[in-house]
């Protein structure tokens, strides 16, 4: 089953927490917002998209199928008719004849900077990222697919589109990024693009969403497990637990190579392991609340 997780921040400042889950065999397709089923659809296998209202915001849900498996994302629809974006337009056109003549004026210098700017070669002609993602950044997530033969690469739905662009990684060899954890098919991570130009966008690898972090929960758990057959799934569970929260993702990196020599890696091993799990804070933390499961 696949599932998907945003955060929408709406103009009222309250946070709202939408899930998607999508079966795998079945197709059927459930939205939830805030913990309440807003909307189920069945045998879902094509392209399609749904709107919901949060607040007074109009949001759209999109499953796009590529080939073989889907992309998801989550959009704000400002240019439908309700009565926020009415709202926004009136607002709009009222600052649009307040600045006619500024803009005349910036849009005379823009002219003079680019044509100088022109001269300097294609390099710097190239839209400034930065300065793009400050006026016009979005956040969604963004899903890593290995299938790639030689690189990996990863997919994100902007604007209702899907935009797909290949990783720096080079496939072939261990794959471990900054927060120590390996980067697998089907790994999600947030991804900051410009609305107007979504091609133009960040990938953070430093920044896995919270869908994602639960995964690397299973794999330090798993990974514990296999070398500690004789202790309790519950007893494991119990203490990767304790490690993130100690540790953060850092302590699910470290339980998940902790059977990699230093030589290896030099900042997630055998040692590194050891010492968070023989330190005082640890230990203490483990006998307040997983003595019971052992």
């Amino acid at each position: 089953m696949s599932q998907f997780n945003w955060t929408y921040l709406a103009p009222s400042g309250k946070k709202h927490h939408v899930g998607l889950f999508h079966g795998e065999n079945t197709g059927h397709v459930m939205i939830y917002c805030n913990s309440k089923v807003v909307l189920v659809d069945f045998k879902v296998r094509e392209t399609k998209s749904y709107s919901i209202f949060i607040e007074e915001e109009l949001c759209e849900i999109g499953i796009n199928r590529q080939k073989d498996r889907f992309v998801y994302g989550f959009d704000i629809n400002k240019e439908a008719d309700t009565p926020l974006n009415r709202k926004r337009k009136a607002i709009d056109k009222k600052h649009l004849k307040q600045g006619v003549g500024f803009l005349a004026g910036l849009g005379l210098l823009v002219f003079i900077a680019v044509t100088f700017l022109g001269k300097l070669g294609d390099g710097s002609r190239k839209p400034n990222l930065a300065a793009l993602l400050a006026a016009s950044g979005k956040e969604t997530n963004a899903k890593v697919f290995l299938s790639d033969p030689d690189k990996a690469t990863y997919n994100f739905v902007a604007n209702g589109k899907v935009y797909s662009k290949q990783t720096a990684y080079e496939l072939g060899i261990d794959i471990i990024l900054e927060n120590g954890m390996p980067l697998e098919d089907g790994d999600e991570f947030l991804v900051n693009y410009s609305s107007q130009k979504p091609e133009y966008h960040i990938v953070h690898f430093n920044r896995p969403t919270a869908y994602q972090i639960g995964i690397y929960k299973k794999r330090a758990t798993k990974k514990y497990q296999e070398l500690h057959p004789r202790e309790r799934v519950e007893y494991c569970d119990c203490l990767t637990e304790v490690a993130y929260n100690l540790d953060g993702i850092n302590g699910y990196a470290k339980f998940y190579l902790q059977d990699q020599e230093y030589s290896a890696n030099p900042r997630y091993n055998e040692d590194s392991f050891h010492r968070l799990v023989r330190s005082i804070p640890f230990q203490k933390e483990v006998d307040k609340r997983c003595w019971e499961l052992k």
